[in-house]
């Protein structure tokens, strides 16, 4: 019976993870300037070393602040198969957003207000919309804000400080306590972890990893479960490397 019941608990973990780090994965650029844009990539590779897909992101600050964003997902033959647009009005830890996989068919997305944050999801275009509302948190983060807030406390990660935050997650239609810690730091590049707060559920979640450059504030590398469906609909462990133009 203890067998059983450790199984079923690492597939609801597995599960659960997958719907995390969908959210971890839509990583963004860095600090900008007065109408400033930005253009970055990222190559998602399997453990095997073969191209998963391809990233492409585009993000517009407006006086130093990040204002909205653009991720296309191109497979290994630059067939498009997702997309993510991402609004800031109500600051860039809280990134209201609407996610299309195109293989799976799956949608979701987040809308912030100003007390209040409306969740969705639709799992197939014949499936019913679900939703629900969550109260409006300072300690929220909302899609791609994940990366913005790392940006943002950059220094004092450096410096070992651990954040635990709220990760609004749509496609669980809920809220998780999650932490960002300092793993080490090797010449300018700061390693991070990123795990589920819950002591019982990180004994059954794989972290993931992600790097940073320290001068640049530029995502280098991400390191666990794919947001992306493959063709096989699996959520496949991918290393992403980023590269930005000059």
């Amino acid at each position: 019976m203890l067998r059983k019941d450790v199984s079923v608990s690492k597939r609801k973990s597995t599960q659960f993870v997958v719907a995390l780090f969908s959210v971890l994965a839509f990583s963004l650029g860095s600090s900008g300037t007065e109408a400033q844009g930005e253009l970055f990539f990222g190559k998602a590779v399997n453990s095997e070393g073969s191209l998963e897909y391809s990233e492409y992101h585009t993000v517009t600050y407006i006086d130093g602040k990040v204002s909205e964003s653009q991720t296309i997902y191109y497979d290994a033959n630059q067939n498009k198969i997702g997309e993510l647009v991402s609004e800031y009005s109500f600051g860039s830890q809280f990134g209201s957003y609407d996610f299309l996989d195109r293989r799976a068919q799956y949608q979701d997305g987040a809308k912030v207000g100003l007390d209040r944050i409306w969740l969705f999801r639709k799992q197939s275009p014949e499936a019913p919309l679900e939703d629900k509302y969550l109260v409006k948190e300072d300690n929220q983060i909302v899609g791609q804000g994940f990366h913005q807030f790392i940006v943002h406390n950059l220094e004092q990660i450096a410096q070992g400080e651990i954040f635990q935050v709220l990760m609004v997650l749509p496609s669980r239609l809920d809220q998780y306590e999650f932490r960002i810690s300092k793993q080490k730091i090797e010449d300018d590049t700061i390693f991070i972890r990123l795990e589920v707060d819950n002591w019982l559920l990180r004994l059954f979640a794989p972290h993931i990893d992600v790097e940073y450059d320290l001068r640049t504030r530029h995502l280098l590398r991400y390191k666990g479960v794919s947001n992306l469906e493959d063709i096989q609909g699996k959520h496949k462990e991918v290393t992403i490397t980023y590269s930005y133009e000059s």
